[in-house]
């Protein structure tokens, strides 16, 4: 496993030029930037998976038969480079909030603190979510295709439950409980990452390389 995890990160070498610079502009842009700040994970998990690319391209999952791992492990590996990612940018996106407070933008507060690293991690962990199943049953090109007509799909039902939402008083009935619904939301992010892992293995466990 620790094998497989230094490839993921050696692999960021390619871009590295381009990460870091994404890292200062976006760092600095998003510092009193909710928006800016949250496309950091987002960033992140986009660049892991298109490590998928790379190997499809130097056709190493055909040579990764010949290595001492299972395609379980394979898979558990990429998954496991994209929670290290999620985790290392909410940690980038604590400090950019940290930073924002230094400086006078906002004011601290322990519910704001959570509600960014609860929200980056989800983000950071549900593209992979959905990415990954797609690219081992396909590949990561037709995947992505995929999930950009997904996106689209999603963005219009989106739309749909926000108007359902505000005619129907769901989100009146739902300001009770809303303490509990980020720590609701990222456990229902986490258990579909892990059934994403599941699915994923069986897929590639019975993929032709």
């Amino acid at each position: 496993m620790k094998g497989l995890l230094l490839k993921e990160f050696l692999m960021l070498k390619k871009g590295w030029v381009t990460l870091v610079i994404f890292f200062i502009a976006f760092g600095i842009g998003g510092v009193g930037n909710d928006f800016i700040c949250f496309m950091l994970p987002l960033f992140v998990a986009l660049l892991l998976y298109g490590h998928i690319n790379y190997d499809e391209q130097s056709k190493w999952q055909q040579y990764s038969i010949a290595l001492p791992y299972g395609r379980k492990m394979i898979v558990s590996a990429k998954y496991a480079a994209m929670a290290i990612g999620a985790v290392v940018s909410t940690v980038l996106v604590v400090l950019l909030y940290g930073v924002t407070v230094t400086i006078g933008k906002a004011e601290f507060t322990l519910k704001d603190l959570v509600g960014y690293a609860i929200l980056s991690l989800a983000i950071g962990i549900i593209y992979p979510t959905f990415f990954l199943p797609l690219a081992y049953k396909f590949n990561s090109e037709k995947g992505r295709l995929i999930m950009m007509v997904l996106n689209g799909a999603s963005g219009a039902i989106a739309v749909f439950l926000a108007s359902t939402i505000e005619t129907t008083g769901i989100l009146a009935k739902l300001s009770n409980y809303t303490n509990i619904l980020p720590y609701i939301a990222i456990a229902a992010v986490l258990v579909l990452f892990a059934l994403s892992w599941f699915i994923s293995r069986k897929i590639y466990e019975k993929r032709d390389l």
